[in-house]
C-alpha cells in the first residue's frame, strides 16, 4: 500500500501536467469554435447564436472542471487503502498519428490567433478586413495573396497590413518569401502579430512593426525564414 501511495506521489507533477494539457486542449478548440460562430453570427446565421451561447457557458465551466479534476488527482494517493484488486484491461493510447486531425488542430491554432488580433485591433478603434484567402483579399482591392492576413483602417488614416501566426506553445515562426517580400516593401505599415500559447486559456499577444528590419532570420527552411521567440520579444512593441 505505501509503495503505491508513494509511485502516485512521485508520478503526480506528470499526471497533473498531463491532464492540464487536455484542458487546454479542449479551451483552445472552444475558443476556435466560438471564433467561427463569432463570424457566423455577425454575418446573419441566426442559429449561430444560439451555439455561440453555449459555447460560452461550456468556456465558463471548463475552469471549474478543471480544478475538480486536478483536486482528485492531488488527493487521490491519500485515498489508498489496504484491499483485494482485480485487474480489468490494459490500454495502450498512443498520439494522434492522423494527418487531417494535425490540419484541423493547426487551423484551429490560426483561428484562435487571428481572433486574438482581430479584438486587440477593434479595441484601438480600427476597423479590421480578414484577406487571408484570394475571394477576401479581392473584396478588398487587393491581388489574391497579399502577403499578410489582416488589413486595418485606424482613425486618422493609419493602415496596418498584419501578418498573424499561431503557436500552440512558444515554438519558432515561419515567414514566407510572399510575407517577407511585401515586409520589405510596407516597412512601417507592416506589423507581425505573433499570438503563443494558442492551445491554453490564456494566448499571449507579441506584435513587431517592420519586421523587415527588426527581425534578422537565423536560418532558412522549407522556402520559409525561421524567427525564434526570443527575438520576437526583443523586437516587439511595448
Amino acid at each position: 500500500m505505501q509503495l503505491q501511495r508513494q509511485r502516485l506521489l512521485d508520478d503526480l507533477p506528470a499526471r497533473l501536467e498531463f491532464v492540464s494539457r487536455g484542458f487546454d486542449f479542449q479551451a483552445a478548440e472552444l475558443a476556435a469554435a466560438r471564433a467561427r460562430f463569432t463570424e457566423r453570427s455577425r454575418s446573419g446565421d441566426p442559429s449561430a447564436k444560439g451555439e455561440l451561447s453555449k459555447i460560452k457557458r461550456r468556456q465558463r465551466s471548463l475552469a471549474s472542471v478543471r480544478g475538480r479534476r486536478l483536486g482528485e488527482l492531488q488527493s487521490e494517493p491519500g485515498h489508498i487503502r489496504p484491499g483485494a484488486f482485480e485487474f480489468l484491461v490494459h490500454a495502450l493510447v498512443a498520439p494522434n498519428q492522423d494527418p487531417e486531425e494535425a490540419k484541423r488542430f493547426d487551423a484551429q491554432v490560426e483561428a484562435i490567433a487571428v481572433e486574438v488580433a482581430t479584438g486587440y485591433e477593434e479595441s484601438l478603434g480600427a476597423a479590421v478586413k480578414d484577406v487571408s484567402k484570394p475571394e477576401l483579399a479581392r473584396r478588398a482591392g487587393l491581388p489574391d495573396w497579399p502577403g499578410f492576413d489582416l488589413l486595418a483602417a485606424h482613425p486618422g488614416a493609419e493602415r496596418r497590413a498584419i501578418e498573424v501566426k499561431g503557436s500552440a506553445g512558444a515554438g519558432n515562426v515561419e515567414i514566407s518569401d510572399n510575407e517577407w517580400a511585401k515586409a520589405c516593401n510596407l516597412r512601417n505599415d507592416y506589423w507581425l502579430y505573433v499570438v503563443f500559447d494558442c492551445a491554453t486559456p490564456h494566448p499571449r499577444l507579441v506584435r513587431v512593426r517592420d519586421p523587415f528590419a527588426k527581425l534578422l532570420a537565423k536560418s532558412r527552411e522549407s522556402f520559409a525564414y525561421t524567427i525564434s521567440p526570443r527575438a520576437l520579444r526583443e523586437a516587439a512593441e511595448p
